[in-house]
């Protein structure tokens, strides 16, 4: 597969089926013709059954399917292989129990604020567009971008539309819009680049039920007509088939560790994210950077994926309720208890009743305070991490604010040893917080320059693999992508990182069919300027992929902030996997290490 990266985009050739790279740990089949939507689910599911020792995660779309691959010694190139045998082999489909459902909607006015240009664009009337939107008997080709949204095929050919040249920052839950040759529904509030036509009432995602989601891959969707005070009928949630296991349930502890007296900019709860609901639209989400998340429990005796806070650029306050056990990794945020300077990248105890304080920050954008034990929140689809644009996880559904008390799960064997050592030391001193005299290495580390006391923007250099439509970009754009840098502009967020710079443009301009995409994925709107996807980014996309971030990267992508540069490198495949497996290296390094110092 590294021959044909190299060539451009990373496809190579099977009878039927083109393989396409989505960065250096997934990978999609793409049907060269059309294949019945039911079909591609039920291979999907089919294939997800059969538990692959490399195989995370399925998510099916219009004539792809997307294979997300779990960390390891694993190659892509056999795994690829693996699933075409596999599929080929396929028989005797088992289908889910296909629904028809009709939902009231709210056209044009406030609810479809470009259905009036999307009419003038077809040559229509505006109740002509509206008659013909509500004709057709739609059937629900993928579930992605969001939980529950659906990508609903048959729209008429006279009522297709370009998406918007730049997305919108928000786009209402309910929203019905138009992408291309697609129809669909936002099912969450969030960033979006459809036209948008009208609202529906009906909520399509609802994560307290006991099944969230209202459609499935398979169903037909017919869309009625209604004005604004109309009264609408109830949709039943019906069960729909799940591509993971049950998600389990997790008890909220009482014993509060934390009070937020001020949140920071933003501040959150996050683990290693929620696998297994993307075929539904669910994103991973997680630690933005996962290097330092993992250091920061590492470091404590916790297991890697234990819940942590995730500060962005400004900290907060917050009072210690009990004796706790904390590391703080990643950017410095100017951590400070009863006035002097905490340290990153160790353990630290503080006492119950100290007031820690973080100022702006220092180096980087995102740090993470890890707490022995893990902080507790509810399980929410088998993860404790806060999704805001869902509005599930971290116990509140969205940042912290003032006034929140955040739990604390029960310590290791490990932390405990810890604690116990800490706290004769503050005993000793006759301070409340103690650290140990070993550390482990910081990110900043890797920077090419000491330092500086206020801080100043970054340079980065990002390494890259190519996208699936490298060459379809100008020859100019494609040199532009290594030999200029690109500003990170300050309306990035967790879904996606917007850059600034000279426009890449593409040689012929055409609507691309949605498809799985993963956090490092580099897509291109039309207006050019590009957006890296990050942890918190929709299962599937349809802008155009010029690259992608390799894994081992994406860490450090996540500590540049708004103002700074980014320069990007290109490397092939089996750069990336060794990148990837010096990364792994190292955490075992600090894994094996902790328990000898902590121990010793």
């Amino acid at each position: 597969m590294q021959t044909e990266v190299e060539k451009g985009g990373g496809s190579m050739n099977q009878s039927a089926i083109d393989i396409q790279q989505l960065g250096d740990r997934a990978f999609l089949l793409r049907w060269k013709e059309q294949v019945e939507s039911s079909t591609v689910a039920g291979m999907a599911r089919a294939l997800a059954e059969l538990i692959l020792p490399w195989l995370q995660e399925v998510v099916p779309a219009s004539r792809t399917i997307a294979f997300y691959m779990k960390s390891g010694e694993y190659d892509m190139g056999k795994a690829a292989e693996e699933a075409v045998r596999l599929l080929q082999g396929i028989k005797g489909l088992k289908q889910h129990r296909l629904r028809h459902v009709e939902l009231p909607v709210i056209y044009g006015g406030d609810a479809g604020p470009d259905l009036a240009e999307c009419a003038r664009r077809s040559g229509l009337s505006i109740e002509q567009f509206v008659d013909r939107h509500a004709e057709t008997r739609y059937e629900v080709a993928m579930i992605g971008f969001a939980p529950g949204f659906p990508y609903l095929s048959g729209l008429h050919d006279s009522l297709a539309q370009p998406r918007r040249d730049t997305p919108r920052m928000s786009v209402q839950a309910g929203s019905v819009g138009i992408a291309g040759n697609r129809t669909g529904v936002y099912s969450v509030s969030s960033p979006g680049g459809w036209q948008i036509i009208g609202r529906t009432p009906v909520p399509l995602f609802r994560p307290e039920a006991e099944r969230p989601f209202l459609l499935a891959q398979g169903d037909t969707v017919k869309f009625i007509p209604v004005s604004a005070d109309a009264e609408i009928p109830v949709v039943p949630n019906e069960p729909t088939p799940a591509f993971a296991h049950d998600s389990g349930s997790g008890e909220r502890i009482s014993n509060s560790a934390l009070s937020v007296i001020k949140p920071g900019l933003l501040t959150t709860i996050q683990d290693l994210g929620r696998t297994g609901w993307q075929a539904y639209g669910v994103s991973v989400g997680g630690a933005m950077d996962e290097t330092s998340m993992r250091k920061a429990n590492l470091l404590l005796g916790n297991e890697e994926a234990a819940a942590v806070l995730e500060l962005t650029l400004i900290g907060g306050s917050y009072l210690v309720e009990s004796d706790i056990l904390i590391a703080i990794c990643g950017a410095d945020l100017r951590a400070t208890v009863d006035g002097a300077g905490l340290p990153l990248n160790k353990p630290i105890l503080l006492r119950g009743g100290t007031r820690i304080d973080f100022g702006s920050v220092l180096t980087g954008c995102r740090a993470y305070v890890a707490i022995a034990g893990g902080f507790d929140a509810p399980l929410v689809l088998g993860s404790r991490s806060t999704d805001p644009r869902a509005r599930i996880g971290g116990g509140f559904g969205r940042a912290l604010i003032a006034g929140d008390t955040i739990g604390v799960m029960p310590l290791s064997p490990l932390s405990r040893e810890l604690m116990k050592k800490l706290g004769s030391k503050a005993d000793d001193s006759g301070l409340r917080w103690s650290e140990t005299d070993w550390s482990a290495k910081g990110w900043e580390e890797s920077l090419p320059f000491a330092v500086q006391p206020l801080r100043k923007p970054l340079q980065l250099t990002i390494r890259v693999l190519l996208g699936a439509e490298w060459e379809q970009f100008a020859k100019e754009s494609k040199a532009t992508l290594f030999e200029e840098p690109f500003k990170v502009d300050a309306s990035s967020d967790r879904m996606g990182m917007r850059l600034s710079g000279h426009p890449l443009k593409r040689e012929f301009e055409d609507e691309l069919e949605s498809r799985g995409v993963v956090p490092g994925t580099i897509q291109v709107p039309p207006s050019g300027q590009p957006i890296i996807l990050t942890a918190g980014c929709q299962p599937t996309g349809g802008y155009p992929i010029i690259a992608h971030v390799i894994r081992a990267d994406i860490p450090l992508l996540a500590q540049a902030a708004p103002g700074d540069l980014l320069t990007f490198e290109f490397v092939d495949l089996i750069t990336a996997e060794r990148a990837l497996r010096h990364r792994e290296r190292d955490i075992a390094i600090l894994k094996a290490g902790v328990r000898i110092r902590a121990r010793g």
